[in-house]
């Protein structure tokens, strides 16, 4: 509003607009000002009489009321006080806007049900009321609005049933009511809409029953969102009959998912993930050439993964699988092909087969979720990673050591990126920009990521069978935030390097077999917030500064040989700095000897019996902690 100066013409003010013929101000449009008052209540209606079209969205009235003064602007069509702080009723006069044709008092705290004048404002196309609010029922007067062609009451508190009168807004061509506690059955009326209606969204409600057939008898609804309900029973087969471009029907307890879901040949978007579908999964699914995300998330599906079913899915950029019963091999051959994925989750099932390093070929993809199956062998790449943020191996049977090569694939983990941008926005995928959401374990609990920035990144790779020690090279992922590496068979030192993750907020390496001190460069891991060393060999003092004086002693659980706070041995004498225990580690790696080769001396020097009889007093009075690692090993995997 630097513009707005004495003397100058108010034409010429930016935000400001006149009516070429009458030289009257005809639209105000003073959003995003930071303003938090007007001058008084009367000041627009008073100033600008003739006003069309006012928008004071986006600036901060601090749970002020709405100035009823408002309604004085009588030839206003267009209104907007969307994310203004505005709080109260919204004034009965606003009932005297007859010219209204937009509405948008959307992200506000009203707070009240919706007042039954609403109706007389029979004019209005466009009315949002989103996350306002409201509570209560819907008033039926909303149904008189018969010029509506956009309703948004979504993100509110409303109750009961919608009304049935809702098929009177005969010019509808978007009805958004998600996230409120709508109840009853799914209302039949909304098939009896106007034929021009392209998108419906009831998701997050408490609507009951069946989907009715007949909502897919409406030929341009291209957007259908019906999740989080408590709907039951099949998808109706009159689905073929739309020209459907998104499909919602995720977290209801639809049980069955019929093939010919195959012949939406327009679809973009299938969500069918938290619900009771079962059987095998259609292999006709890769008539779907323009689908971009299949969610089956969390069913009963059984069998192989179709080794055809993406091989003319060339446009997919998100697969989540996980949560089923799938077996067999990933197939390799038509996955290959889907260039743009950029999400692959097919955790949580039983699919028996080794690193997928063919995948490395995909170059846009960011989350890999492998985790919970049975795949086996080496992990091993000649290619790189370009673009992989998440990497979850977890609960599987890969073995064998880790080649400081590997880190090297993975360019994604290492670049910095500037968090100070992305802190709380939320991932899309891909051109339809599909919100997603996986499963992980951070900071040593298992949680949904709902929403994360696209600098989170995450290596997970515990329980498992890799062995020999951590290389040095991992300390190169510089932008990692959570490094899980727990429940191997991982030996030899803590790599130093780790100290290089400087973004780190979660590293857990219990239930190896490490040995030697802890290094003290970790803590200059400013950002840790979670750290698990237990159930290790780990000796000497634990290092103190920084985020070390907030861990406390679970951190460092089953290291006899540690000392120092938060525990309650205190370090003394030079027995105890650590660096006695280099050689010392269990050689268990070439055979799974029962005795170390400090036994076998003592056998050799003094004799075979007295060698052994050493060897059964020490293991009788005090378990060596890489037995009993071993034996729960075992019986955790069992």
């Amino acid at each position: 509003m630097a513009s707005w100066n004495e003397g100058t013409d108010c034409c010429s003010w930016e935000g400001v607009t006149c009516d070429s013929s009458t030289g009257r101000v005809v639209d105000l449009d003073i959003s995003c000002q930071q303003m938090s008052t007007l001058p008084h209540n009367n000041f627009i209606s008073q100033y600008f009489p003739h006003l069309r079209g006012l928008n004071l969205a986006y600036n901060h009235f601090n749970g002020s009321t709405i100035s009823s003064a408002i309604a004085k602007l009588t030839d206003l069509t267009r209104l907007n006080l969307s994310h203004t702080g505005f709080s109260g009723e919204i004034p009965s006069e606003f009932s005297h806007l007859k010219k209204l044709v937009s509405l948008d008092l959307s992200f506000n705290q009203v707070a009240f049900m919706l007042p039954d004048s609403i109706g007389n404002l029979k004019s209005l196309r466009v009315l949002s009321l989103d996350e306002v609010g409201f509570i209560g029922n819907v008033p039926s007067s909303i149904c008189n609005l018969t010029s509506l062609t956009s309703l948004d009451l979504s993100h509110n508190s409303f109750s009961g049933e919608f009304p049935h009168t809702v098929s009177n807004l005969v010019q509808l061509e978007t009805l958004h009511i998600q996230v409120n506690s709508f109840s009853g059955s799914f209302p039949l009326t909304f098939s009896n809409l106007t034929h021009q209606l392209t998108a419906l969204s009831v998701d997050y409600n408490n609507f009951t029953g069946h989907i009715p057939s007949s909502i897919f008898n409406l030929p341009n609804l291209q957007w259908l969102g019906c999740s989080d309900n408590q709907l039951v029973g099949p998808i109706p087969s009159e689905i073929v009959h739309s020209s459907l471009h998104s499909v919602y029907l995720n977290n209801n307890f639809l049980n069955t998912m019929p093939s010919y879901i195959c012949y939406l040949a327009s679809l973009l978007v299938i969500d069918l993930s938290n619900n009771n579908l079962s059987g095998s999964i259609p292999e006709c699914l890769f008539n779907l050439a323009e689908l971009s995300v299949l969610n089956l998330r969390n069913n009963n599906f059984h069998g192989p993964i179709p080794s055809s079913m993406f091989g003319n899915m060339s446009k997919l950029t998100h697969v989540d699988l996980n949560g089923n019963k799938l077996g067999g091999s990933l197939p390799a051959q038509s996955l290959a092909t889907c260039k743009m994925l950029e999400v692959l989750d097919v955790g949580n099932n039983n699919v028996d087969d080794v690193f997928p390093q063919w995948l490395s070929n995909l170059p846009s993809l960011k989350v890999l979720i492998l985790g919970s199956n049975s795949f086996h062998g080496a992990v091993t790449t000649s290619n790189s990673f370009s673009m992989l943020q998440i990497l979850d191996l977890s609960n599987n049977y890969f073995n064998g050591s880790l080649p400081a090569g590997l880190f090297h694939k993975f360019p994604a983990m290492k670049m910095l990126k500037d968090k100070s941008e992305e802190v709380g926005t939320e991932y899309y995928i891909g051109l339809v920009n599909y919100k997603f959401s996986f499963v992980l374990t951070v900071k040593g609990k298992e949680c949904v990521v709902n929403k994360f920035p696209s600098v989170f990144t995450t290596l997970d790779m515990s329980n498992n069978y890799f062995r020999g020690e951590i290389p040095d090279a991992i300390g190169e992922l510089g932008s990692l935030l959570f490094l899980n590496l727990s429940h191997n068979n991982f030996v030899g030192p803590i790599p130093s390097s780790l100290g290089n993750m400087r973004e780190l907020e979660s590293l857990d390496l219990s239930s190896n077999r490490l040995s030697r001190k802890i290094p003290s460069q970790l803590t200059s891991l400013t950002y840790l917030s979670f750290l698990n060393l237990s159930r290790n060999s780990l000796v000497g003092p634990i290092p103190q500064g920084n985020q070390f004086g907030t861990f406390d002693a679970a951190s460092y659980a089953g290291n006899e040989g540690l000392c120092g706070v938060p525990l309650s041995k205190k370090c003394g004498g030079d027995d105890e700095d650590g660096d006695h225990d280099q050689d010392s580690e269990p050689e268990l790696e070439s055979g799974g000897e029962l005795f170390s080769w400090g036994f076998a001396g003592a056998g050799y020097g003094c004799g075979l019996v007295i060698g052994i009889s050493t060897a059964y007093i020490m293991f009788s009075t005090r378990k060596p902690e890489w037995l009993v690692e071993i034996v729960e090993n075992w019986t955790w995997r069992g």
